[in-house]
């Protein structure tokens, strides 16, 4: 059977080089996503700043979530904090008597920003500040002096060439809020590529300009010469003996740098789960799909193997080692551009927002490993699948059916779609009846996969049902060449299938999956930012506003309300709610004096004009959940791990799934990162021109360079992240829908290729090659037609319950022409492929394709 394997594989070149193609491009696609996954595993984040310490002290960025018994500290969810969470500097004394210590430095870092001509100076991603004593920690080297007295600043080397200032010049820098002028004492040299702005100063003006002065960062360790690193740091953890604070070494240390890092882990390991998944789902069905044609033209081959002795296990051996044959070679070869497609992912991934650009790209030995296994798998079972039924049917029978094959009904089949039915059907209920806001796509993504395979297993039947329904007008309009398309579709339905489940497969993962996103993304943006009331967007580039900005804004002319604006994100630790275990609570902060007029929200209890001091405004049913009113106690965990006991002055209504929390914009800044709020929210008054509101408010922030005056469209909300992750989910889809096509280009050609018999036949009896390319036409419009119905009732199906759920009507959200670019792309590519291999082989004398092998 090998022998018959290989002389198979040598006269088919064609129809395996389809299998090879296939292969090889999940193969790639896999490995890509391997690399995606071993990168969030490991998260490994060299240090920069941090370089020269042996060991690194930060505290822990993760927050422990109880799952269902808030006195179960077993049966937590870690979570990634909102803000950074800060440590105390009084550590230092601790860590330095430890054996193996030289020497603890602690490091604190601000918002801090060089300004020209009123422009920010930022090299990398932001400007940030520190005391000089840390500069030790990079190691950074000094030209010129350092920083001793107040008023004095040391630049790093690439900020101070793009200002254009040299040792001795003044500068503006902004920190806190405000500008103030600071003489450069030196140049500092970094130790490598910074991804950071740098500017240190003296202790007294970094406890002065540093809204969490009194905390640390970080605390960096320099270990004496000869210390095992990995010894000094055990005994380091030994001696703090605290589960809040984490003690690093190696490419763990930057994560202390960088601390949004470690939330780009909860998104990027299920991204890249979610798209292998896909693939490989769809390697499976391209494959099968391709072999299972390439066995279907050879039945008749098949049959006389079997009339001649052969088993039906010989038959499925054949079979199987013609795939693997096929497999190995193609799989080997796919690990090949998946060296590069993994970091372009990666960077596109990293671009987009999802995940830091700091964290290393990792793509070990693993994903090599994997992924040709998965694509060997993937022809393994497509061969036994695609072989089972040849195998098995008497020869006799299959001499008959080789040339036509119409039976394509079995138990397992049915049983299978069915069942796949029933899932789609059962996670469509739960989309729509248990599901709530954004995590209903959570149980939509999945019922689409469930609906294309179980359309896909009776394709066939489904196939010949609409080739009746179409052939009418297809007949009618086309003559002659549209009876002969029809009878052919409807008489070939099984080895059409083969050309349109791939179709329907493509149509239905990417109508599906941009339209839930777009729906969500304007869910999102509509439910988190319709409580906000905005003309006029004030942003701070350099770090935020001082507290006094908002009265100012208040009193120039044509404002009717101004607020200051926060975001982030934490959890209600009393009384217990269960509601928000995986991801955090969104919080919002505003003004009291305007949280009416900003919000324009409409309270079932209480006054938003009470939201001072250590006061909260809770969604309704989030009162109702936790048995709280106005008047009642809770306890919030901020994100940054700090617990606030607050009183709860009002509830209003909010969409389910979408509840935010408001609290006083300076108790949630004084909780964030900045210490800062970075926008302040302006409502113009009655007949005010927005431009002449913008001029007046620009008068006003003068004195606040790198201000940014917007439109409302401006303001930070939640859906932020959804639209970030949209982006990176509409390039997997594509890439998956891609994918996809290549299968239903591969099919098309080896189904057309594989008619050169036929098409011989028609000419010698009169046909002339424009009738035979029309009817090609007409066969590749049904194929088309078919598959986009199909794809589109599975796509429907997930869609409609989805949008009933996050935007209360079953019309999806998003642009018609994406429904548009996947159908028009399905059937040009549909044409393409049926065509012009169709015109190839019709440049072959009629004589000699009328008896060529098929």
């Amino acid at each position: 059977m090998m022998y018959l394997a290989w002389r198979t594989l040598r006269y088919r070149r064609l129809a395996f080089m389809a299998t090879f193609v296939a292969v090889f491009f999940g193969v790639a696609l896999i490995v890509a996503c391997g690399g995606l996954m071993e990168t969030g595993v490991r998260m490994a984040v060299p240090p920069q700043r941090l370089a020269a310490a042996d060991v690194v002290v930060s505290g822990k960025q993760t927050y422990g979530v109880p799952n269902k018994d808030p006195q179960d500290t077993k049966n937590i969810k870690s979570v990634p904090l909102a803000e950074r969470y800060w440590i105390d500097p009084a550590l230092v004394s601790k860590i330095q008597g430890v054996p193996g210590v030289e020497r603890a430095v602690a490091e604190s870092s601000f918002a801090a920003t060089v300004v020209r001509d009123g422009a920010p100076v930022i090299v990398g991603t932001t400007s940030l500040g520190h005391s000089w004593e840390s500069a030790e920690l990079g190691p950074y080297k000094l030209d010129g002096k350092p920083p001793t007295r107040a008023g004095q600043v040391v630049l790093d080397r690439a900020v101070a060439r793009l200002a254009r200032v040299g040792i001795g010049d003044r500068v503006d820098v902004v920190a806190g809020g405000t500008t103030s002028s600071f003489q450069v004492t030196g140049i500092a040299d970094p130790p490598g590529e910074m991804s950071q702005s740098a500017l240190f100063f003296s202790g007294d003006d970094e406890r002065r300009l540093n809204p969490h002065a009194g905390s640390a960062d970080a605390i960096g360790v320099l270990a004496k010469p000869g210390t095992d690193v990995e010894a000094l740091r055990g005994r380091i953890e030994q001696t703090l003996a605290d589960r809040k604070l984490v003690v690093l070494t190696g490419d763990d240390r930057g994560a202390a740098e960088f601390p949004a890092a470690i939330g780009g882990q909860a998104q990027l390991i299920p991204l890249a789960g979610v798209f292998a998944g896909m693939t490989v789902f769809v390697a499976i069905f391209v494959i099968a799909s391709t072999l299972g044609l390439s066995v279907q033209q050879r039945q008749k081959e098949i049959a006389l193997l079997r009339s001649i002795g052969a088993t039906p296990r010989q038959i499925r051996t054949m079979v199987r080692r013609e795939a693997l044959v096929v497999a190995v070679g193609a799989a080997i070869l796919g690990c090949v551009p998946g060296v590069f497609l993994g970091p372009l992912l990666y960077h596109l991934v990293s671009e987009a927002g999802v995940i830091s650009p700091v964290v290393t790209f990792h793509q070990g030995f693993i994903p090599y490993l994997a992924a040709p296994a998965i694509g060997i798998f993937a022809a393994l079972v497509a061969a036994y699948v695609a072989g089972r039924r040849p195998s098995k049917t008497r020869p006799t029978a299959g001499i008959a059916e080789a040339t036509l094959q119409r039976k394509w009904v079995s138990w397992p089949r049915v049983v299978l779609s069915l069942l796949f039915f029933a899932g789609g059907f059962a996670l469509i209920l739960v989309t729509a009846i248990v599901m709530e806001g954004a995590v209903a796509s959570a149980t939509a993504g999945p019922a689409v996969m469930c609906w294309a395979i179980s359309i896909a297993l009776i394709s066939p039947g489904l196939t010949r049902l609409l080739a009746a329904v179409l052939s009418p007008p297809v007949r009618a309009f086309f003559g002659l060449a549209g009876y002969l398309g029809t009878i052919n579709v409807r008489t070939r339905a099984v080895r059409v299938a083969a050309a349109v489940t791939p179709i329907m497969l493509a149509v239905a993962l990417a109508v599906a999956n941009f339209y839930l996103q777009t729906t969500q993304n304007e869910a999102a943006e509509r439910y988190y930012s319709d409580n906000l009331r905005a003309d006029v967007v004030l942003s701070s580039t350099t770090g935020g506003f001082p507290a006094d900005t908002v009265e100012a804004i208040r009193s120039a002319p044509g404002v009717e309300a101004a607020s200051a604006y926060v975001t982030s994100a934490g959890w209600i630790n009393k009384p217990y709610d269960g509601s928000h275990v995986e991801s955090p609570w969104p919080l919002q902060g505003v003004s009291g004096a305007s949280a009416a007029s900003i919000t324009g929200v409409q309270t079932v209890a209480g006054n938003l004009g009470d939201l001072t001091g250590d006061t909260v405004a809770l969604p309704e049913v989030a009162g109702k959940n936790l048995n709280v009113g106005v008047g009642d106690q809770i306890t919030l965990r901020l994100g940054d791990r700090s617990a606030v006991d607050l009183r709860v002055v009002a509830l209003y209504p909010a969409k389910e799934g979408f509840e935010t929390i408001l609290l006083p914009a300076d108790l949630l800044a004084a909780h964030s990162t900045t210490g800062l709020s970075r926008q302040i929210l302006v409502t113009a008054a009655p007949g005010t021109d927005r431009d002449a509101l913008a001029a007046n408010l620009r008068e006003k922030v003068a004195d606040h360079p790198g201000t940014m005056i917007e439109g409302r469209e401006a303001i930070t909300t939640f859906a932020e992240r959804t639209k970030t992750l949209a982006w990176v989910n509409y390039l997997l889809v594509a890439l998956v829908a891609g994918y996809t096509m290549i299968a239903v280009a591969n099919t098309l050609i080896v189904a057309t290729a594989g008619r050169r018999q036929e098409l011989g036949m028609q000419r010698l009896i009169g046909a002339t090659r424009r009738q035979s390319l029309l009817m090609l036409s007409v066969e590749a419009g049904m194929v088309a037609v078919i598959g986009v119905v199909l794809g589109t009732i599975a796509s429907i199906a997930t869609l409609m319950p989805f949008s009933i759920v996050v935007l209360g009507r079953p019309v999806p959200s998003g642009p018609f022409w994406i429904y548009l670019a996947v159908v028009g792309g399905a059937t040009l590519l549909a044409f393409a492929a049926t065509l012009l291999p169709g015109r190839r082989v019709m440049l072959v004398r009629p004589a000699e394709a009328a008896v060529a092998v098929e």
